[in-house]
């Protein structure tokens, strides 16, 4: 059988230990209600470049000379950085310990391109806050992490296009009388990843509705948080809250997305030839294995699968 390398960066960025876990296998979301929202508004108030410029990304190519594709290519494995912590997406299977979720099997299938062998990986699970770091130091290749694409983000590391598009929303027991990013919130614990979308939302004082920020290190701790009653409320992208819920059939998201985001792969600001070759594969990809993909792992998030994002190229 073969198995598979997971470390994990600790929030210095050292790597703290490793761990050999099998390989990914098939796993069947549990059933939960349909958790995707209609009516996503436009990019952030907040953005300070235009919204092709989220959306946008280098030409694709097949080319395997460049010195990023290279160095892949000559250790024998794509090293990415991933989470293991949100369900449906990269999580540990609890019966076996194997990676799995939607952005693992798109690890894999940028490894099966780039050498051949969609297991010469080695996975490194970086929390929310470390994902540019990571990139930045050299520590890991990729970030396949429920990433949003950014302003911010757009000139501390560099993205492929788009592979999926989410929105924050609130995430609260059914119990809760809070109904969205409103004044419900005021006098409430609100919970939030460092580094997240999120967080960066509950820093805006012109957004504050008298809530306190609860800070963690991943999403997946903001559920626990609430279970324990720590917390009266989470804020996370919608697509992660559907993971949430289907782990937890107490709590449900409410008040409808607050922006419309995209997750994009991240790798280090410069590596234009690993860009291109990651976008050659996602263009592929978009034909008929994200779709096949959706239904493996995402129907919580609605039955039908949305069409797979439309690849957008420049120069």
């Amino acid at each position: 059988m073969t198995r598979t390398r997971v470390a994990v960066l600790a929030a210095g960025g050292l790597l703290l230990g490793s761990v050999l876990l099998p390989g990914s296998s098939a796993a069947e979301p549990r059933n939960t209600p349909a958790a995707a929202r209609a009516g996503i508004r436009l990019v952030p108030e907040d953005a300070t470049c235009a919204p092709q410029q989220l959306n946008t990304s280098l030409t694709p190519s097949s080319s395997d000379a460049g010195p990023d594709v290279q160095r892949i290519i000559k250790r024998g494995k794509l090293i990415a950085g991933i989470d293991t912590n949100s369900y449906l997406w990269g999580f540990r299977n609890p019966t076996d310990g194997s990676l799995q979720g939607f952005d693992i099997d798109l690890v894999h299938a940028l490894a099966k391109s780039i050498l051949g062998n969609a297991d010469a990986v080695e996975f490194l699970a970086v929390p929310t806050a470390n994902r540019v770091s990571a990139l930045q130091q050299g520590q890991v290749d990729v970030v396949v992490r429920t990433m949003t694409i950014s302003c911010d983000r757009l000139s501390q590391v560099a993205f492929s296009v788009p592979y999926f598009n989410a929105g924050q929303e609130i995430v609260v027991p059914k119990s809760s009388s809070i109904t969205g990013f409103n004044d419900t919130l005021k006098g409430k614990k609100v919970c939030a990843a460092t580094g997240s979308t999120a967080a960066d939302m509950l820093k805006d004082p012109a957004k504050n509705h008298g809530e306190t920020v609860f800070p963690v290190a991943n999403q997946l701790d903001c559920l626990v948080q609430m279970q324990l009653g720590n917390v009266d409320a989470t804020i996370t992208d919608n697509a992660l809250g559907a993971g949430q819920v289907a782990q937890d059939p107490t709590i449900h998201l409410v008040g409808g997305p607050l922006d419309q985001e995209v997750y994009g792969v991240a790798m280090k600001l410069g590596s234009d030839d690993l860009v291109r070759r990651v976008n050659y594969v996602l263009k592929d990809y978009f034909t008929g294995q994200w779709t096949a993909e959706y239904q493996r792992w995402l129907t919580p998030l609605g039955s039908t699968p949305p069409p797979a994002p439309v690849p957008h190229f420049a120069n």
